[in-house]
Parts: C-alpha cells; structure tokens; sequence
C-alpha cells in the first residue's frame, strides 16, 4: 500500500470537510430566519389548545399573525377578553372588547318529541349517515343524535341526551370544532349571555313538521308579528332573531303554538316590557 497516497487522500478528505463546514457556517448566517421575539412572547400567553378556534392551527401560528398584523378583531376565543388584553400589552396595540361565545345546538326535537323510524347499525358519525339518508330521525334538518360533534370537541363539552346533541357551556372554550363537524349546520357560536333563539333549523312549513316533531317551527310567523321590535323576521324558510333589537320580552316565546322559540342561558322575566322601535 502506498503510504503516501493514503496520507495524500486524508488530507484532500480533511480540506474538503473545513471548507464544506465553512461554506455552511456562511450560508446558514446569511440565509438565517431570525424569528421576531414577541412571537415567543405572545405565544405563551395563549392557553395553548391548538384548538383552531382562532382559525389557524395552532397557537404559534395565531402568534406569528397577530405580531406581523396587530389586527384588533382577531382573537383567540378560548382564551377570551382577559387573552385579548394582553397580547395588546405584549403588542402596545388597542384592545377592543368582544363578547364571549359558546356552541349552541339549534335542535330540541329529541327522541321523546321528534319521530324515529327504523334502525341505524352503520359507523357512528352523522356525516356518513347523512350522505346516505340513513339516519333514523324523520325530520330531513334535525340533530341525528349520532355524535360527530362529541368526537370533534377535545373538551369533553358536548354530550348525547335523548338523542339530540348538548353543550356543556362550563366546559366549551368556543373552539367551534363542533360547528365544523356537524353535516347539517345546527351548530353555531351565540354570545353568552341572555338571549332568545329559534330552536329549529327545518325548512318545511306547517303539517309536515307537525307530523315528525312536537317541537319543530312551522313557520307561522306568529312570533313575527308578536314581537313590539321588529326583531323577528323570516329568512331563507327560517325564524332568524336580530339580537340587537330583541329585548326579551318574552312575546314570541307566548306565541308559539310549536314552543320552537326558548330563551337560552336566562329566566325570562315575568312581563317585561319593551321599546317600540320605529322600522
């Protein structure tokens, strides 16, 4: 063995190495991402559910957008006002204030008010049931009951009673994971608080729903014309209450011969009287 062109190719070897190493230590400085530092520091503000809530997949990424925007609207919605108030500090921004929400289910017709007919034995997610029309519950726009809401939340804040989906509103952080996996869009993020709500999504009128649900909205409009606010209107085959003109008085909750529209989160008080407002 030549000793020499052992020695030769090592020290080629152990050239080439120094020379690579330094061509790297150079490009990574020059081509180096340096991350701004309040990104770490809003970050560690944030509850840290990766939940989505905010609309980004996790909190790091909600961080980056409100350190490189310092958009006043946005939120993180599982860490609320408090949340809110100070990555404003962390950012000398503005802080604007937002109302809390929480997941509402727009379906009373459980499985004692609404009619069921036959058996479902496939997988247990509403999703593939809808697709295939093979849910049990007659009515076409009602809960299934099936719980792809419970497997979506990650916080254990949503149950099965009687056959229609619940929120547990002590243990919703308004993630709206929910809203997302349910097919037929009966869920949706309302404010905290007292309001008044129609509690049925169906777009059929009259006999039809009488026939599938005890509970199910006719459309009457009965409420329409109770209401001293003109709060109440009928949109798209749908009941729809404007929560800034409603003053919960309670009129069209007395006038639903269907007792569709409940008052969520609050006692109604016993006669409350309410503003005439001029359309």
């Amino acid at each position: 063995m030549d000793v020499q062109a052992v020695v030769t190719a090592a020290l080629f070897l152990a050239a080439l190495s120094g020379v690579l190493a330094v061509v790297l230590v150079v490009a990574a400085k020059k081509f180096a991402v340096v991350e701004n530092p309040l990104i770490k520091e809003v970050e560690e503000v944030l509850p840290q559910y990766n939940c989505g809530g905010c609309g980004f997949p996790g909190c790091s990424g909600f961080a980056r957008f409100m350190v490189e925007t310092r958009d006043p609207d946005r939120t993180c919605p599982p860490g609320g006002q408090a949340t809110k108030n100070r990555i404003a500090q962390i950012l000398g921004m503005e802080s604007k204030g937002t109302t809390p929400t929480v997941a509402h289910i727009f379906c009373k017709g459980t499985d004692s008010k609404a009619l069921n007919e036959g058996a479902f034995y496939g997988i247990q997610d509403c999703t593939a049931a809808d697709l295939v029309t093979a849910a049990t519950k007659v009515c076409p726009y009602g809960c299934m009951g099936l719980g792809s809401c419970v497997t979506a939340c990650t916080f254990d804040a949503i149950r099965i009673v009687d056959g229609v989906a619940e929120v547990i509103e002590e243990k919703c952080v308004a993630c709206g994971a929910c809203v997302k996996a349910c097919p037929r869009n009966l869920i949706a993020m309302i404010p905290q608080g007292a309001r008044v709500y129609c509690e049925c999504r169906s777009k059929d009128r009259g006999a039809p729903v009488k026939k599938y649900c005890q509970v199910g909205c006719i459309t009457c409009q009965l409420c329409v014309k109770a209401c001293p606010t003109k709060a109440i209107s009928l949109k798209d085959e749908l009941i729809i209450i404007d929560q800034e003109l409603c003053t919960r008085c309670g009129a069209c909750i007395e006038k639903c011969p269907q007792h569709s529209i409940l008052g969520a989160h609050f006692e109604l008080p016993p006669k409350a009287e309410a503003k005439e407002v001029v359309a």
